[in-house]
Order: C-alpha cells, then sequence, then structure tokens
C-alpha cells in the first residue's frame, strides 16, 4: 500500500498549543508532546504516514526556534526537508511554503497536509483515504478536502457541506466516495450545529487537503495573489545560498491568514473525501481525557511515580511529575503537575487555558510561558 511516486506529505507543526499549557510551553510545543505513549504526538503523525510515502518525501514545516527539536525527534527524515518558518504566518503561508519546496523538488508533485496534533483510532482506514486523496488530486485539477464524519455537534469546528456525489476511488478493493464541496460554515452554534448533523450533508473541516503543486499555486494565483507573488519569488531561492534570506524576507511581507480564508473558501474545485478514521484535533486537556483509556471510576492517571493518592476521585485526569498528588472528593477536573507549575480546572473550562495564558503574558511571567 504505498502511494504514487510524484505523492509527498507535508506535516504542519507550528501550532502553539497554549490550550495544554502548562506541558506545553514556548521552547517544547504541543506537538513534542508525549500525551499518548512513549511517541510525541509528532512522531505518530510520521508513523502514520511513513508506510505509505518514503522518508524523501515527507516534509514537515516548524517555526525556526523548534527545528533542531524536530530533526531530532525524526531523524530518519532528510535535513533539508524540516521547513524553518521564521515566524508563525497561520496555515496559508506554510501550506503554501511547503508546496514551493516540494515545486522545487518535484513540479508534478502531489502533496497531502497533515497537522502534527491529529490522532487517527483506525490508521489502515486513515491510510485508504489518504491514497484515495491522493489518486483524486494526482489526476484532476482538484482541491481535495478530507473531511470528518462528525460525532457530536462540536461548536469549535468548521463545517463542510458536501455536495453532489462526483463518483468513486476503490482503494485496496474498498470504495471511497468523493462529493463535490458545496460551502464552509464556520464554528457554528450549538442549535445550527445540531441541524448540519441533521442534514447528514456537513463534514467536519480537519484541514486535511490534499492538492497537485500545479492547482495549489493556480488557486493561489486566483484567489490570493498578493501571497501568490510572494510564494513564486520564494521559490526561485529555494535550495540555494539565497534561501534563508528569502524566507525571511517573505515571511516578512506575507498577512496572517488561514488556508480556508486565503483559498478553500473561495474555490470552485474543491472536492470531499468523508473520512471515518476516528479523527480528533488534541487542542485541549478534555480532548486527551477523552482519547485516554479510562480506569473503573472513569479517571485518567499519569502517574509513573506512583505519586498519586485518590479518595473518591471520579472521572478526572491526574498527571504527575515526581511530587505527590493528593485528590479528594473530587469530579470531572484535569490535574496537571510539572516542574514549576500546576493546573487545576474543571473538564468543560479547558478551552479557558489559553486565556490563562494571555494573562501570564500580560504579567510578563515570561518563564512560565
Amino acid at each position: 500500500m504505498r502511494a504514487p511516486d510524484n505523492a509527498y506529505a507535508v506535516i504542519l507543526a507550528g501550532g502553539g498549543g497554549t490550550r495544554l499549557w502548562p506541558k506545553s510551553r514556548r521552547e517544547h510545543p504541543k506537538h513534542l508532546l508525549k500525551l499518548f505513549g512513549k511517541d510525541s504526538l509528532l512522531k505518530i503523525t510520521y508513523n502514520r504516514v511513513a508506510p505509505i510515502i518514503p522518508n524523501e518525501r515527507i516534509l514537515v514545516i516548524t517555526v525556526e526556534d523548534h527545528a533542531e527539536l524536530v530533526k531530532k525527534e525524526l531523524p530518519d527524515i532528510p535535513p533539508e526537508n524540516i521547513i524553518s518558518e521564521p515566524q508563525p504566518k497561520n496555515t496559508a503561508m506554510a501550506m503554501g511554503t511547503a508546496a514551493a519546496f516540494v515545486r522545487k523538488k518535484n513540479p508534478d508533485g502531489v502533496i497531502i497536509n497533515l497537522a502534527a496534533d491529529h490522532i487517527y483510532q483506525n490508521i489502515e482506514r486513515f491510510q485508504e483515504v489518504a491514497l484515495a486523496a491522493l489518486d483524486v488530486a494526482r489526476s484532476y485539477d482538484y482541491i481535495v478536502s478530507i473531511g470528518i464524519r462528525p460525532t457530536y455537534a462540536h461548536t469549535g469546528l468548521g463545517y463542510i457541506r458536501i455536495g453532489d456525489q462526483l463518483g468513486h476511488i476503490k482503494v485496496l478493493g474498498k470504495d471511497l466516495y468523493a462529493f463535490k464541496g458545496a460551502g464552509f460554515k464556520e464554528k457554528p452554534d450549538l442549535p445550527t450545529a445540531q441541524s448540519f448533523i441533521a442534514t447528514g450533508k456537513y463534514l467536519w473541516n480537519a484541514n486535511l487537503y490534499t492538492w497537485s503543486v500545479k492547482t495549489v499555486f493556480e488557486a493561489f494565483e486566483k484567489y490570493a495573489p498578493d501571497l501568490y507573488q510572494i510564494l513564486d519569488k520564494l521559490s526561485d531561492n529555494i535550495g540555494t545560498p539565497k534561501e534563508k534570506e528569502s524566507l525571511e524576507e517573505a515571511y516578512s511581507q506575507v498577512a496572517n491568514v488561514q488556508i480556508d480564508y486565503a483559498v478553500s473558501e473561495k474555490a470552485k474545485n474543491l472536492v470531499v473525501i468523508p473520512g471515518d478514521f476516528g479523527w480528533s484535533d488534541i487542542g485541549d486537556w478534555k480532548v486527551v481525557f477523552d482519547s485516554l483509556t479510562k480506569d473503573e471510576l472513569g479517571n485518567v492517571i499519569v502517574d509513573s511515580d506512583n505519586n498519586h493518592l485518590s479518595i473518591d476521585t471520579r472521572d478526572s485526569l491526574v498527571e504527575t511529575n515526581g511530587r505527590l498528588v493528593v485528590t479528594i472528593g473530587v469530579k470531572d477536573l484535569i490535574v496537571v503537575d510539572t516542574e514549576d507549575a500546576i493546573l487545576i480546572c474543571p473538564k468543560d473550562r479547558t478551552q479557558d487555558v489559553k486565556k490563562a495564558v494571555e494573562k501570564l503574558k500580560e504579567l510578563k511571567k515570561d518563564k512560565y510561558l
């Protein structure tokens, strides 16, 4: 089960992960955390795509400060395939820059973009859907999005409406279906999200885009001409002594914009392939809790040194870090102990951890960031 010879994977590893504070920090961001065993989120992402795309065609784009850490985490990827962003400028620039690097390697390349902080339960099914997306993008002038079948009325995600069926793709003897994209809806309120689910016509938008180099550059030229001009100029200097200087110049000029707003929401050639491989965006501690195995009291206890003492603790996540942590009569809590900070919050307030990080910035408590 291998992708075509001109297929590339781009892993986007630039997120700050502020909602996973205090473990996620500036010097050790979310995608390098080992939340699900011995491997980091980044390594897990690599492990799921490496069986279908060889190392020389896997690229990682990350901020400059983390490039060396990424190289150590993924030693089998050629160092020149680790792209250093001078500063974070959101997904349009990250995906565009990675596409420029692929274009330099192979103008006929086809790219699947993957986030470094997503978890999939069914890896084989993901690989089947990824191969189908690559096949469609290689064969037609389509921007292909893998949309996630919703499991509940999520209000923190964007949705893609599916239109008419375009056809089916047979991968490993299994049928997968592609649909015309019929528009985006950003982060609806709960009643709207519930109505979306009821129609059966909406999928979660997970930014799992697949496209050929030719198609994405044509889209940038048509829908984001300023960004296209910057990327086109950058392309000329990739692989030359001017590469670093050109990257710094490009990133100083470009706007901070998501790929959805820059291209995909405007595109008329969007195709959606539903994905049903158990997807989770590890965006906060509640998602971590939901993704891990619970004990008989519904708890997730991360305690390698046996330093947690529980009395009537239920439905909580407790992560220790060498000190004794005692929880008595608590329920639905997140408790994360690190060397210099402790987080305690209700499970339904984990989105607000970002507010704590913002407050620390205001107070100039940089050592905790």
